[in-house]
């Protein structure tokens, strides 16, 4: 990952089972009070750790905030990789809806991804710029190189890769960033198995006009 990403500080297990527990109690800091809201002492509270012991692993918020978000890039960077690694030899439209779903089931398990970014979007400061070099950036460029290929071929509508990533992400990850508001609205569960299927089947056929779900 980035070169900035934090090195761990031990190998003993329970070292580890910390630290684990420490990311994924800022990640969810993180996304629902943003950089500015989130504390030190929340997070080692919601963690079950002494904030000590926090400061120990991570000696300051932003230290800990690059860790997190370093975290849920790499476990998106593993479950897309792993899905187009099992599309091999198949062709590139039937790859893409795939791997749209595969993204589109990522969002839903992990809303904090778009809520991180939306947050830094909104202050458009240093973070932000980590943010996008070390991450979004090479998921923008892969995901429109392959948008504009699609469109070469006459398999997507003529409109720029830049709109259609957008459409994307924001057809990938509102329903569940906005989940409160959509158990109102619709009265369904957005975290639900069958509503992410559903979800990403509505993706699939927006962006490719295909009513048959890839699966």
């Amino acid at each position: 990952m980035a070169d900035t990403a934090i090195a761990r500080r031990g190998t003993r297990p329970s070292a580890d089972a910390t630290r684990d527990a420490i990311l994924t109690a800022a990640l969810d800091e993180f996304a629902e009070r943003s950089f500015d809201g989130a504390t030190m002492r929340a997070i080692a509270t919601r963690a079950g750790v002494t904030q000590p012991l926090l400061n120990y692993h991570f000696s300051a918020k932003d230290e800990l905030w690059r860790a997190a978000v370093d975290r849920l890039f790499a476990s998106l960077d593993r479950v897309i990789a792993a899905r187009a690694a099992g599309l091999r030899g198949v062709d590139e439209l039937t790859a893409t809806k795939l791997i749209v779903r595969e993204f589109v089931e990522f969002s839903a398990r992990n809303p904090q991804l778009h809520r991180i970014i939306t947050a830094e979007s909104k202050t458009d400061g240093p973070r932000l710029d980590w943010l996008v070099d070390h991450h979004v950036r090479p998921i923008y460029d892969a995901t429109t190189n392959r948008f504009a290929r699609l469109t070469e071929l006459g398999l997507l509508p003529d409109v720029a890769p830049v709109h259609l990533y957008y459409l994307l992400t924001g057809g990938a990850a509102t329903m569940f960033v906005l989940a409160p508001e959509c158990r109102r609205l619709a009265g369904i569960d957005p975290f639900a198995d069958d509503t992410i299927a559903a979800h990403a089947d509505a993706v699939v056929a927006l962006l490719f006009g295909s009513s048959e779900p890839e699966r």
